[in-house]
């Protein structure tokens, strides 16, 4: 569902794929498993060989928030957390059994720093997760029509993959909105 995850799109992740398959180690979450919890370090990245992990932020009233899937052939990871040892913003969850080859930082740095291609390739990473995020925050200006539309553009399977409940949370708007505007959609 590389459609979900824009910052996949126009590069070739298959070096970096290929680095994960020939160093990583395979791990396997069950459904309900964290990669990562919130407020907590973890040096790995890993590539989804099936199954599907999702991104949640607890906030200071104690209110969970969807921010993010990975799927399969997808990478899953908490960027800076990974990168440069900080506490994670965010809890990745397992939604499904999963198989993921994971990776050390001290690894992905190592080859980063092989030669120009792949430095380029490290930063053009870094850039095109910055554009996402970016995207996301103007995004939340935007009512939420117009923001379930975009997300359904970019990615029109995600409903047949997560709840309508899931969705809502993601949008940060409730579960009837979701349903509102999928009615007024349809007519």
């Amino acid at each position: 569902m590389n459609e979900f995850n824009t910052y996949l799109n126009n590069l070739d992740y298959s070096l970096i794929k290929d680095l994960c398959e020939r160093k990583g180690k395979v791990r396997t979450y069950r459904k309900g498993d964290f990669f990562i919890r919130q407020h907590e370090k973890k040096r790995f990245a890993g590539w989804v060989e099936d199954g599907t992990f999702q991104y949640t932020h607890i906030d200071e009233e104690g209110e969970e928030h969807i921010v993010g899937y990975s799927f399969t052939n997808e990478y899953v990871c908490d960027y800076s957390s990974f990168m440069k040892g900080s506490l994670s913003w965010v809890s990745i969850q397992a939604i499904t059994d999963c198989s993921v080859y994971e990776i050390s930082s001290h690894d992905i740095i190592e080859y980063w720093e092989t030669d120009m291609e792949t430095q380029r390739l490290g930063r053009c990473v870094a850039e095109n997760l910055y554009e996402m995020v970016y995207e996301r925050l103007l995004d939340s200006y935007c009512s939420p029509e117009i923001r379930y539309k975009r997300l359904m553009e970019r990615c029109p399977n995600l409903k047949e993959a997560v709840p309508l409940k899931n969705i809502a949370s993601f949008l940060g708007v409730t579960p009837e909105t979701v349903s509102h505007i999928r009615r007024k959609l349809r007519k």
